[in-house]
C-alpha cells in the first residue's frame, strides 16, 4: 500500500524568516510546520529535531534537508527512510509539486491496525485449523475403529506397493504368517510365504489389473502353509482407489472363507451321496421288487387255497408300495 492516503494537506505554514521563539508554541503543538517565502512556494519543513540540532534565531537558519516522497512511495518504503533519517515526518511531491507531510505516527498506527487484524485472522485461522484437525483426528479414529473391528484384513497399497494403510487384522496375520511387523511404507512385495510364487505371481497380476482397469478384481483360492502344515482358502478383493480422480492404489480386502468352503464341500460330497443313493435305488434296490411283482403275476393263482392267494395278493400290495417309496426317493434325490 503506498502513503496517499496518509498525506496531511491541511498544514500548518510559517514564514522562512520568523523568529524560533515566535513559532515555538505552535511547532510543539503541531510537531512540523511548513516553510514558504513570500510566494507561497514550499522551502521545507521545520521539526523540534531542526530546532536541537540547529539552534538558531531565525526559521530559515534551522532547516535542514530531508529527503521527498512521492504519492507512490509504499508504507514500508516511507518508515523505512524515517528511521534512516530519524524523522517524524516527511514532505510529499508528485511531479515537483508540493502536496503536503507524512507523520511517522499515522503510518505506525495503521501498521498496527493491519497488524492487529493481521493477528485476528491468523488466530481465527488457527482456531478454524484446529477444529479442522480435531474433525479429522475423530473421523481417523472413528475409521480406524470401523476397520479394526473386522476380521478382514485390509490394506492400502500404492502403485509402487508401498503401504499406505493396513488394519489391525493385517497386523496380526502378518505376526503369525510372516513373523514380522507390517510397517507404513515397506514395500508389501517385500512380504511372501516360502513356496508361495504361484501366490505372489497371481497377487500381481490382479493389482495391477485393478490398478490399471478402474474395477474391482475378485479372487478365491486356497494357500498352503508348509511350514504350518496348514491351509485356508482366502477370498482377495482388489479395488481401486482415487483422489480427484487420481489413482493413488489399490485397497485389499482379504476375507478367510475356510469355513464356507469346507461347507460347500461338505455339501458337495452329501450331494454327490444322495446321487450315488438315488442311482442305486434306481438300478439295484427296484431291480428285486420288479422281478417279485413279474413273478407273482405269472403265479396260477386259481390252483391256490383261499388263504395262498391272499397270502400272494397281500405280497403284491406290498410289493408296490415298496416300489412306490424307491420312486419316490428317487425323485427326492434327483431333486436336490
Amino acid at each position: 500500500m503506498n502513503i496517499s492516503f496518509f498525506v496531511r494537506r491541511n498544514f500548518h505554514t510559517i514564514q522562512a524568516y520568523e523568529g524560533i521563539k515566535a513559532i515555538r508554541e505552535n511547532l510543539l503543538e503541531h510537531t512540523a510546520l511548513v516553510v514558504q517565502d513570500e510566494h507561497h512556494n514550499h522551502l521545507g519543513v521545520l521539526t523540534t529535531l531542526d530546532i536541537l540540532q540547529r539552534p538558531h534565531t531565525l526559521v530559515i537558519d534551522c532547516l535542514s534537508i530531508k529527503p521527498m516522497l512521492s504519492l507512490r512511495t509504499s508504507v514500508d518504503e516511507a518508515l523505512l527512510l524515517m528511521q534512516q533519517e530519524q524523522s517524524e515526518v516527511l514532505p510529499v511531491f508528485q511531479e515537483d509539486q508540493f502536496e503536503g507531510l507524512v507523520f511517522k505516527n499515522d503510518l505506525l498506527e495503521f501498521v498496527r491496525s493491519k497488524r492487529q487484524e493481521l493477528e485476528a485472522e491468523v488466530n481465527d485461522r488457527i482456531h478454524e485449523i484446529k477444529n479442522i484437525h480435531k474433525q479429522l483426528e475423530l473421523s481417523r479414529q472413528v475409521l480406524q475403529a470401523m476397520f479394526d473391528s473386522t476380521q478382514s484384513s485390509i490394506f492400502l497399497v500404492a502403485p509402487d506397493y508401498r503401504i499406505i494403510f493396513f488394519n489391525k487384522k493385517a497386523l496380526e496375520v502378518s505376526r503369525v504368517m510372516y513373523g514380522r511387523e507390517l510397517r507404513l511404507g515397506d514395500s508389501i512385495l517385500n512380504y511372501k510365504l516360502d513356496n508361495g510364487d504361484d501366490v505372489f505371481t497371481s497377487f500381481q497380476i490382479n493389482f495391477e489389473k485393478a490398478l490399471h482397469s478402474g474395477e474391482q478384481v475378485t479372487t478365491e483360492r486356497e494357500i498352503v502353509y508348509p511350514n504350518m502344515q496348514l491351509s485356508n482358502w482366502v477370498r482377495s478383493e482388489y479395488t481401486p482407489v482415487y483422489d480427484h480422480g487420481k489413482a493413488i492404489g489399490v485397497a485389499l480386502r482379504v476375507v478367510d472363507i475356510t469355513d464356507r468352503k469346507l461347507y460347500e464341500l461338505q455339501i458337495d460330497m452329501q450331494t454327490e451321496i444322495l446321487q450315488q443313493i438315488s442311482w442305486i435305488q434306481s438300478h439295484h434296490t427296484r431291480q428285486p421288487v420288479a422281478t417279485i411283482l413279474g413273478l407273482i403275476s405269472i403265479l396260477d393263482k386259481a390252483s391256490m387255497t383261499e388263504d395262498n392267494r391272499k397270502i400272494i395278493g397281500m405280497l403284491e400290495q406290498t410289493a408296490h408300495k415298496l416300489d412306490g417309496v424307491i420312486r419316490e426317493t428317487v425323485i427326492k434325490a434327483n431333486s436336490i
